[in-house]
């Protein structure tokens, strides 16, 4: 029960450093734009779900830890920051991403000319800002984990 924790946070890491430097940089330069945004907008539900997975289990290896455990003042920090790890996950999945749909949705059905800024794009830019802002948290609270959870042994 030790490993897991870590284990589990480790593995959420590199899935997320995976899909941000290689899957999204790799399908943004070799499809069209708008192929590339389907093929992201396809895999980014199973990305968030397999997070939330992770983060669960994570969260349940280390409540059990922390109930267990002798405890010091900062052993719940680890938990804390997979707890923000796993909010904001799970808000990049159930809101922002069903918002970032609907924004791309309501940008092609108003097919603006291109380069044109239009409130549609705006609102898109907006979410996609929001969900790099919400996935760059989740990466720094990992981290952080590992740090913590490495400074725990």
């Amino acid at each position: 029960m030790k490993l897991l924790p870590a284990a589990a946070v480790l593995v959420w890491l590199g899935i997320m450093a995976f899909f941000a430097g290689v899957v999204a940089p790799a399908a943004f330069s070799t499809l069209d734009r708008e192929a590339a945004g389907r093929f992201v907008s396809a895999v980014f539900p199973r990305y968030y779900a397999v997070g939330a997975a992770l983060g669960a289990l994570a969260l349940a290896g280390l409540g059990v830890r922390f109930v267990l455990g002798p405890r010091r003042p900062w052993d719940g920090l680890p938990l804390l920051l997979v707890g923000v790890m796993l909010a904001t996950t799970l808000y990049a999945w159930l809101v922002v991403l069903p918002a970032a749909h609907a924004a791309r949705e309501a940008l092609r059905q108003s097919a603006p000319a291109p380069g044109a800024v239009s409130t549609e794009t705006l609102a898109f830019a907006r979410l996609h800002r929001l969900s790099g802002l919400l996935n760059g948290t989740a990466m720094l609270a990992g981290v952080l984990v590992l740090a913590a959870v490495g400074l725990r042994r």
